[in-house]
């Protein structure tokens, strides 16, 4: 289970099975199926990696922006060639007081080149690099297909990078990784993967600001495994819900605060699974938002309508922005105030997208996660109809 520690944070419990693995191997020989397959053992660690490359993309935005906005302003491939390499090399993979933007906006492109030259010359291997550029400028095949090279992943990585700053508005704040056994045992020694006992992401609590949250987790896409997975795993996730490709989410859980009570109403993943048709989908979220009874509680229009806007925001990053990323088994999650008379807050709903431990490389985007968006943003608007201007 999800821990909160104090109101601002939350603790994820990472499950770090390859190192349970590593430690106690005699106890895994002959193991089940589900230990042989590396997208459920790995799926801790790629999780702590995901939040740990929107960290990094976040960190290094900026640099990008600057190196990149050159590169695709130059008319001249020459020009777009020596200057996409030299700030990919100079500003991005070296620590540097100063900005691309100060040392390569020469309108003319020699006096850029030359001024980084004698830049060069200043570092170790000077003598390289300037040897590099005049094999360039010769027209050595072996050194412009290698510059190709370079410049492509330095395009892909730029690329990864930009599309992650973006997605980061839309995911919840990460603060590292955390052992709580350390802090059971008030241990100073920075600890590892290793070395972690019991490990757990230390996230936002997207709840935080809300009295008595309402709260919705909807299992996103088109399927919920990896291709790579196992046929058994695909079979189990198929037949859990058969109908995750038509509509291409699935309600994993939900909870809403009955006042009257002054209790939440709780349904689980059954009550998901059991919701066969889009009828019956639309019913659960007028249930979520408490519209279909006599309920002070129901949401505000002017809260879906901001729902709305936020998913619409997230559909844009897909067909806009993502090229090369897919989420399996990712979720939304969406978050209101429950309390909505009484209340003196008056904080906007949250959207937020979680579950990030099968995260892959996918040429093209992910199209069955936009599926899954689309088909809630539709839902949600007809039942946004059916509610006062």
């Amino acid at each position: 289970p999800v821990l909160t520690l104090e109101p601002r944070y939350i603790l994820k419990p990472l499950r770090l099975t390859h190192l349970r693995m590593e430690r106690h191997q005699h106890d895994y020989n002959g193991a089940k199926d589900g230990l042989k397959d590396k997208t459920k053992v790995y799926r801790g660690v790629r999780e702590i990696a995901f939040y740990e490359a929107l960290a990094f993309a976040s960190r290094l935005s900026h640099v990008i922006v600057s190196c990149m906005e050159p590169y695709y302003n130059s008319s001249s491939m020459k020009e777009k060639s020596i200057g996409h390499l030299l700030s990919c090399h100079y500003n991005i993979f070296r620590s540097s007081s100063l900005s691309f933007a100060n040392e390569f906006t020469s309108s003319d492109g020699a006096l850029s080149i030359v001024s980084r030259v004698k830049d060069m010359c200043t570092s170790a291997d000077s003598w390289d690099r300037i040897a590099f550029l005049l094999a360039h400028f010769a027209g050595d095949e072996a050194v412009m297909s290698a510059f190709k090279s370079y410049i492509d992943t330095c395009t892909t990585l730029a690329t990864t990078i930009e599309t992650l700053n973006k997605m980061s508005d839309f995911t919840p704040t990460y603060y590292g990784v955390v052992d709580l056994r350390r802090f059971d045992m008030n241990e100073d020694s920075p600890p590892t993967t290793t070395t972690m006992s019991h490990p757990h992401l230390l996230l936002g609590n997207i709840t935080s600001n809300f009295r008595h949250p309402n709260i919705i987790d909807i299992k996103m896409g088109t399927q919920a495994y990896e291709p790579s997975a196992p046929e058994s795993k695909q079979r189990r996730e198929i037949k859990k819900y058969p109908k995750q490709a038509e509509f291409g989410l699935r309600i994993v859980g939900l909870r809403v605060y009955d006042k009257a009570v002054n209790d939440y109403i709780c349904e689980g993943k059954s009550f998901g699974t059991g919701l066969m048709t889009k009828a019956q989908i639309i019913g659960a979220f007028r249930m979520f938002f408490c519209v279909d009874r006599d309920c002070s509680n129901a949401i505000r229009p002017s809260g879906v309508d901001d729902i709305l806007r936020q998913l619409n925001r997230i559909i844009d990053w897909f067909e806009n922005v993502n090229s090369d990323i897919a989420i399996y088994a990712g979720s939304i999650l969406i978050v209101y105030e429950g309390d909505t008379i009484d209340s003196a807050f008056s904080e906007p709903p949250a959207v937020k997208m979680i579950d990030f431990a099968h995260v892959c490389r996918k040429q093209g985007g992910d199209d069955g996660y936009l599926k899954g968006i689309k088909t809630l943003f539709a839902m949600l608007h007809e039942i946004r109809n059916t509610m006062p201007s």
